[in-house]
């Protein structure tokens, strides 16, 4: 039921930091929301965003980022290709910066934050596509990983019952090349809430009447509201079937 599409191939490596070197060449305009129903991301300016993500603890897969990036490199018509700057990937660091749990009798705990250790805190994530000199261009990467949800939920001790927010600062350093060379983007702080009670809306068994929200078309489980719904073995479905 779960459907995502990507205008630049991506993945996400577990693996150290490259060193950066400066020179910024680009930046990260912002994070472009998707509009409709299909996983479309246009690459031009104009197209709305999202100022702040939001991703519930019941996904199975991460916070899906799709960045607006701009090129600052100038070149003259004979120089476009030589100038083109080829997309590598990002170095990637999350911090928790708050923790709010509500207990089931409307009491709050706000629990120390936890520190995120090894590649749930910094990791590098990979992504290929091209970026004309003065031109704008989208990708699509995951910035707050699965794994880094998970540990986020063991670390704040919530019961069952509780209601947890996190609230996640990601800082994205973005890298590519340019004739052989090294070429660095502009770092991007974007911050993303992890909840267990955000999002999702279970509306019982399936199939459900009415109008089903679909949540984001590039990840149900993100920023939007999805209706799911239980199959005879008491599965989430998502969206909803009717």
């Amino acid at each position: 039921m779960l459907r995502a599409a990507a205008l630049i191939t991506s993945m996400l490596a577990i693996t150290a930091c490259v060193a950066d070197s400066g020179g910024e060449g680009f930046i990260i305009v912002n994070n472009t929301a998707v509009q409709g129903t299909q996983c479309l991301l246009l690459g031009t300016q104009g197209q709305p965003f999202k100022a702040h993500g939001e991703i519930s603890t019941l996904s199975s897969a991460g916070y899906l980022f799709t960045p607006l990036f701009q090129s600052n490199i100038t070149a003259t018509s004979t120089q476009e290709v030589q100038r083109t700057l080829m997309f590598n990937g990002a170095n990637v660091e999350l911090t928790v910066e708050a923790l709010t749990i509500q207990h089931a009798d409307g009491t709050f705990d706000k629990p120390p934050v936890p520190v995120l250790q090894g590649t749930d805190g910094k990791f590098q994530a990979l992504f290929s596509g091209s970026l004309t000199p003065g031109g704008t261009a989208n990708a699509a990467f995951e910035i707050v990983p699965v794994t880094t949800i998970a540990s986020i939920v063991q670390a704040s001790g919530a019961a069952a019952t509780d209601h947890m927010s996190a609230e996640v600062k990601a800082i994205i350093k973005p890298f590519g090349t340019m004739g052989g060379d090294r070429v660095d983007g502009t770092p991007f702080q974007y911050p993303v809430t992890v909840c267990n009670d955000c999002v999702v809306v279970n509306r019982g068994a399936c199939p459900v009447t009415g109008t089903v929200r679909t949540g984001d078309p590039c990840q149900p489980f993100e920023d939007s509201i999805v209706d799911c719904c239980t199959d005879a073995s008491n599965n989430l479905v998502c969206p909803a079937s009717m």
